[in-house]
């Protein structure tokens, strides 16, 4: 189904404004929400919204969302997320290492305490926009097995890297250090579908093409043991490093099992401190241009650069509407009628273009 961005976002305000959000971050986390679905990453996106209101319910989320400084050094600092919600919190994570880095030259932020934060390369693309190399971790509840194991340790840990071309599109790598995220799995759980083999191991170890027994098991890292290993650094840096939960200490934001835990760690980097910004992007054009004329494999149409896939589907999207799954939508209509909205009540409020 297609749902124009500016109901979609409304939709998605209106619900965290009815759980107990402030205006600012409902903007700031349905921003960050539909930015994701914009994006095609529906695992990230609205979807969310029904576990919010579960765990709100439960009091195992905690609204309005309050993020405060722990420790604050010139280049450095250390953020509570307080256990609310993740975008929110990671929004405010890469804003100061933006603003440290616009006086230091580079600036490092950890969070603790938060939640799943949604689809890392939207904070790296905004950082990328202003002319910062940005980087972006965050760690996850036990999902995948490190390599050679059967059972789970590791989150999904991803890490994305923006890096800004002042006359073009930022370069945006998102990426899991498992083979696929773990939303994938569950929303071809939720629609019925199978998954690959090379994907995931079932309960008993064993590789299955089951999303069901998948989720009952964990994932396989990306590459092996560098997916593995990447896994773990993530986790030290976001999890061990900011004073939050790590390895199989964090807990699932899908599961009413208690606060996950969830840490995270922005990293941002003033180019021009290094090299002229005019410079850097010609650099990085001349790079692009290499690459992408490069011979192309048989039945290779086109050599693609991190982000170029999601940046052309977001500017579909934003003309034709935001596709959403059948299932995300039916679940978005449920979790409105139990705050006493709809979306067509989301659509009335939306702002008119």
């Amino acid at each position: 189904m297609k749902i124009a961005q500016e109901v979609l976002c409304s939709a998605a305000q209106d619900i965290l404004l009815r759980l107990g959000e402030e205006e600012e971050n409902a903007g700031i986390a349905s921003e960050a929400l539909v930015a994701a679905d914009m994006r095609g990453i529906s695992t990230h996106g609205v979807n969310l919204l029904r576990m919010v209101s579960q765990r709100v319910a439960a009091g195992m989320l905690a609204l309005p969302t309050r993020v405060n400084i722990t420790a604050d050094g010139q280049a450095t600092s250390v953020l509570d997320g307080n256990n609310g919600l993740g975008q929110v919190a990671a929004y405010r994570g890469m804003r100061q290492s933006v603003e440290k880095a616009k006086l230091n030259g580079v600036g490092m932020v950890t969070v603790r305490n938060t939640n799943n934060i949604g689809a890392l390369g939207y904070f790296t693309s905004r950082a990328a926009r202003e002319g910062f190399v940005s980087i972006v971790m965050t760690n996850g509840n036990p999902s995948v097995a490190p390599f050679g194991s059967a059972d789970p340790f590791f989150g999904t840990n991803p890490l994305s890297i923006g890096v800004p071309a002042l006359h073009g599109l930022p370069l945006v790598l998102d990426m899991s250090s498992s083979v696929v995220a773990r939303g994938k799995i569950r929303l071809a759980s939720l629609n019925g579908d199978s998954i690959p083999i090379g994907w995931a191991l079932d309960e008993t170890g064993a590789p299955t093409q089951d999303p069901a027994r998948a989720l009952k098991g964990c994932l396989l890292p990306l590459g092996g043991p560098k997916g593995s290993g990447l896994a773990m650094m993530i986790d030290i840096f976001a999890g061990m490093l900011s004073g939050s939960a790590y390895g199989q200490k964090l807990k699932s934001f899908h599961e009413l099992d208690g606060a996950t835990g969830v840490g995270a760690c922005f990293i941002a980097v003033d180019v021009a401190r290094f090299l002229d910004p005019e410079i850097f992007a010609g650099k990085i054009a001349s790079y692009t241009e290499e690459i992408k004329g490069l011979r192309r494999q048989e039945g290779v149409a086109e050599i693609l650069l991190p982000g170029e896939v999601e940046e052309k589907r977001e500017q579909e999207n934003r003309l034709r509407g935001v596709d959403i799954p059948d299932a995300v939508v039916t679940s978005l209509d449920e979790t409105l009628a139990k705050l006493g909205s709809s979306l067509r009540m989301a659509s009335e409020k939306a702002p008119r273009k």
